[in-house]
């Protein structure tokens, strides 16, 4: 059985950047897991329930077992390191490659280089599965990591801007891709997607997808998920291995 494994910074990261195409692996039969480095227990809550940092990262990681249970992967797996604090804490490489070892996936998914909107813990986590992967043995898993359209995620970038110093890093025109070595079709699983993202709730303005981010983002993601290959570029296996995820599969 295929493995597809999804290390993310914070629960709701897997929903946005790439559900579809974990949701395309676990309907053809693959074993699919989430790893989330910390609970986002300080993220602000919107859906009226109990705040403070324990209650809000009980119910965020609630949210992400929800997100994972509609899109078919396993439980996912939380390592607690502080939220918001992820550029400061010790490289996590070891545990990653202690994982490629355990479940020798077939893909490994998370967020690029720019950390989709440049957030800091977002950085971390590409930086120590890089590192991870480039110290693996052969044979190494494809990582993959999310790109977006250049400029999709510009007004939520700008809403974060204080947390990435002064001059901002990664700068504007570093956030987002102008071409991909991956496009992977997610048309038939959008609601799922939608669906993985109602589901963190406490991240949503009035409960609404949409209010994950600025006005037109969601909508932007909810047809194709593309992605850039940690190798520099496409592998003939890899890509058969995806578009193998959009055939419909017969239970």
């Amino acid at each position: 059985m295929p493995t597809l494994l999804a290390v993310i910074p914070h629960p709701d990261d897997e929903a946005y950047s790439f559900a579809g195409t974990i949701a395309l692996a676990a309907a053809a039969g693959w074993e699919c897991m989430v790893h989330c480095a910390s609970r986002g227990e300080r993220g602000k809550r919107h859906d009226g329930g109990p705040t403070g940092e324990a209650a809000l990262g009980l119910a965020r990681e609630y949210e992400l077992a929800t997100s994972c249970a509609l899109l078919g992967a396993a439980p996912p797996v939380s390592w607690g390191l502080p939220d918001g604090g992820l550029r400061d804490a010790p490289s996590q490489a070891a545990r990653i490659l202690g994982l490629f070892r355990e479940l020798q996936p077939d893909l490994v998914l998370a967020l690029g280089p720019d950390g989709a909107y440049g957030h800091p813990d977002h950085i971390a986590v590409y930086r120590w599965l890089r590192e991870a992967w480039e110290s693996s043995p052969a044979p190494r898993p494809a990582l993959l990591f999310a790109a977006f359209p250049r400029g999709l995620f510009l007004p939520q970038y700008e809403k974060c801007i204080g947390m990435m110093g002064d001059p901002p890093e990664p700068p504007a025109s570093a956030i987002g891709s102008d071409a991909a070595h991956y496009s992977v079709s997610i048309a038939r699983v959008r609601e799922a997607k939608l669906a993985a993202i109602a589901a963190h709730r406490s991240q949503l303005p009035g409960g609404d997808p949409e209010a994950i981010f600025p006005p037109g983002i969601v909508g932007a993601l909810v047809h194709t998920e593309c992605f850039l290959d940690a190798r520099g570029a496409p592998d003939p296996g890899t890509a058969a291995l995806l578009a193998s995820l959009q055939r419909p599969h017969q239970a």
